[in-house]
């Protein structure tokens, strides 16, 4: 899973270099006999970041979509956020990808950037509005501790 907040630049070809940690869950993802060659992308419509991952994650979204009846207006509108807008950007030989200007638009990034493991998928965000939304994400996340289960606990739970 993609795990840890790690910084990067954008260097003066327009690249950034993929953290070799999240380059390594996208190979472990991979269904390329050759490996993977690069990773998905899209703005996020929760924050102002963008967002991306593996062939996991594309799968998962597209299962996600699929579920929903095929002529609504509510399929169509998550359809064309998550993948109208969506990128598969390709690792160059030194791992490094170039993000198009309208997802660096969407996340405010002209220069320094973080990428953020939130598990399934990533994140990248200007980090000085990561640091914001990661104090916001604190609280909220102490306000709802109680939603967190152990894994023994829910298996007591079921064996009642």
């Amino acid at each position: 899973m993609f795990m840890s907040t790690i910084s990067a630049k954008i260097d003066a070809k327009g690249r950034v270099s993929v953290p070799s940690a999240f380059r390594a869950v996208v190979t472990a993802q991979g269904r390329d006999p050759q490996g993977p060659h690069g990773i998905f992308v899209y703005p996020s419509f929760t924050v102002d970041a963008v967002e991306g991952g593996g062939s996991a994650l594309m799968e998962n979204i597209n299962t996600m979509v699929e579920r929903l009846d095929l002529f609504t207006e509510e399929r169509d509108a998550l359809a064309a956020s998550l993948f109208g807008d969506s990128h598969q950007l390709t690792f160059d030989a030194d791992g490094r990808v170039s993000l198009p200007e309208a997802l660096l638009a969407h996340a405010h990034i002209s220069g320094q950037m973080c990428f953020v493991g939130l598990g399934e998928k990533f994140q990248i965000w200007e980090p000085e509005r990561y640091a914001v939304y990661r104090d916001q994400a604190r609280k909220k996340a102490m306000e709802n501790r109680s939603l967190l289960r152990s894994l023994s606990s829910s298996s007591a739970e079921g064996g009642r």
